[in-house]
Parts: structure tokens; C-alpha cells; sequence
């Protein structure tokens, strides 16, 4: 699905729930009321993409 303007996507990618404002750089992976950041190297242009970077961010620490 493509990403479109002025829109936000909520996804889960293994079991962790995350926040995207499409066009933004900055990722939201929530936690509770302490959500933590993340900055895409790119931006993403389809839900599939967002979901590649997304996967990364779960496989680290």
C-alpha cells in the first residue's frame, strides 16, 4: 500500500507496535508512555518498505 501525505500509519512488526507520520524521518516505537525514536535512513514509499526498516529496529539490542 502506497504511503500517502499528511497520513500516519500504525503497525506491528514482531510483536512491537510503532507510530509513522508519513513524510517524517522519525519512527515512534511505543512504549507505553515513554516511546522511543527512531530515524529512517530513507523514506519509505509503500507500507512494505516502512515494514523493511521497521524489522531492523526489532532486531537490535
Amino acid at each position: 500500500m502506497e504511503l500517502r501525505p499528511n497520513c500516519y500509519t500504525d503497525i506491528c512488526v514482531n510483536g512491537k507496535w510503532f507510530h509513522y507520520d508519513h513524510g517524517d524521518h522519525s519512527v515512534f516505537m511505543l512504549n507505553g508512555g515513554d516511546p522511543l525514536t527512531f530515524e529512517l535512513s530513507e523514506l519509505p514509499t509503500t507500507e512494505a518498505e516502512l515494514e523493511a526498516h521497521l524489522a531492523t529496529f526489532t532486531q537490535q539490542g
